[in-house]
């Protein structure tokens, strides 16, 4: 359940949660299985794995939550070599050609057909709301998976008042600070890097490279910009910060690890809960971090 990745929103006011209510206004929207007719569908189930356990889990001061998603997976080539056949089935015994209205209501048909014998894709979104700090975290590598966890939860709750975080451009400031090797003393630049060309739009990837080496100064000092830079912090946590802000590839440290193994707990809950509250407590400071870093408002 340790996150990999970060996509990050600020409430737009102050916040106040109660875990009771909101899992009772999750059971609305609990997960269900797709029906034999649905191609798809998605729910809130109980975070910590507890089928009976709350849909909003508390502790601490954050709010995990969990959207379980169910894909039924029908491969496009069997659809279009179904499709296939049935048209040329058609114009061989009619004599004429299918138009295009009718291709569409036979995709239709065919995509009904094999939806009830298809198999099924299981994904999991986690997010928690850090009541403390007024942030939304939600562990997902892009925005638009971020986005449809959002959507679920304000459909549940009714309300979802949160928005990206105003920062300083994110590539300018990685720029900067690889071209001048200042930054903040609790980050250490790592060895991977991808520079973008803004006038030919390429980009150049640097892994387990020196990046203040003559070779990748040049490129920045010829006008490359820093698109994404791999990072650590407070010698806690490894990642890639990306240029809009999301953060991608993380790793906790040895530091990190040894807290959650100095932690006895005798059962997989007691183990669930210490691991979550190292881990979303480890991931607020450097959230924190980064907000001071690149002039978010606390």
């Amino acid at each position: 359940m340790w996150f990999k990745s970060l996509q990050i929103f600020k409430f737009l006011e102050n916040i106040s949660m109660n875990a009771e209510e909101i899992a009772e206004q999750l059971q609305a929207h609990r997960f269900m299985p797709c029906r034999s007719v649905d191609a798809s569908t998605q729910g809130f189930i109980p975070p910590n794995g507890d089928k009976e356990g709350p849909l909003a889990y508390a502790a601490n001061g954050f709010l995990l939550f969990c959207l379980q998603r169910e894909d039924k997976i029908i491969p496009s080539t069997v659809v279009a070599q179904m499709l296939g056949e049935k048209i040329a089935e058609i114009e061989a015994a009619q004599g004429r050609k299918v138009r295009k209205r009718e291709k569409e209501n036979l995709k239709e048909d065919i995509l009904h057909q094999l939806v009830m014998r298809a198999f099924s894709k299981i994904s999991k979104t986690y997010a928690y709301v850090d009541t403390l700090s007024g942030t939304l975290v939600v562990n997902a590598s892009n925005h638009a998976k971020a986005e449809e966890f959002t959507l679920a939860l304000r459909s549940a709750l009714g309300s979802l008042k949160i928005e990206v975080p105003k920062v300083q451009s994110v590539t300018t400031l990685l720029t900067h600070w690889l071209k001048t090797n200042e930054y903040p003393a609790d980050f250490t630049v790592n060895d991977q890097c991808i520079l973008s060309d803004p006038k030919e739009k390429g980009s150049i990837r640097c892994q387990r490279q020196n990046l203040f080496a003559e070779d990748i100064q040049n490129l920045i000092h010829e006008g490359r910009m820093v698109a994404e830079l791999s990072l650590s912090w407070s010698e806690q946590v490894s990642f890639s910060l990306k240029e809009d802000f999301s953060v991608k590839s993380i790793k906790f440290l040895e530091l990190v690890q040894d807290q959650s193994k100095d932690v006895v707990a005798e059962t997989t809950a007691a183990r669930f809960d210490a691991d979550f509250t190292i881990m979303a407590g480890t991931l607020r400071h450097l959230i924190q971090a980064l907000f001071l870093a690149f002039g978010a408002p606390q």
